[in-house]
């Protein structure tokens, strides 16, 4: 299961860098990796926090830009789970907190040990 999280963002951050990036491409691609493993972490807590007792607007907004954030990296199985929270919201429904928390932090599992391995071949950069 691992290697399907790695070759989503394998592939991509080939999108983004190329398929042979030079050190200007790979600083941008460790500042992108870096910042999404920076603020993601506070952005579930919010989305937990929203999950438990906000209104389904800032819900939908929250899940909204985990769903971007996590696509822009790559994790595509992770984004869907976001896009599934957005979705839910939209029509004004909450879904169940720990269920979905658990399929977040399951996925989150799988894709930040990746993330951190691509993040430390990076040169850190400007």
């Amino acid at each position: 299961m691992e290697s399907s999280r790695e070759d989503e963002v394998r592939s991509r951050l080939a999108d983004i860098a190329g398929p042979e990036p030079g050190p200007g491409e790979q600083a941008l691609i460790g500042r992108l990796i870096r910042s999404y493993l920076e603020k993601t972490p506070g952005g579930v807590d919010r989305l937990g926090e929203l999950l438990r007792g906000g209104d389904t607007a800032t819900l939908r907004e929250q899940a909204h830009a985990l769903k971007g954030s996590a696509s822009n990296i790559g994790a595509d199985s992770l984004a869907a789970v976001f896009a599934e929270v957005e979705r839910a919201a939209r029509v004004g429904d909450v879904p169940d907190p720990d269920l979905t928390l658990g399929r977040i932090a399951a996925e989150q599992a799988l894709v930040v040990p990746i993330l951190e391995r691509f993040a430390g071949d990076a040169p850190a950069g400007p």
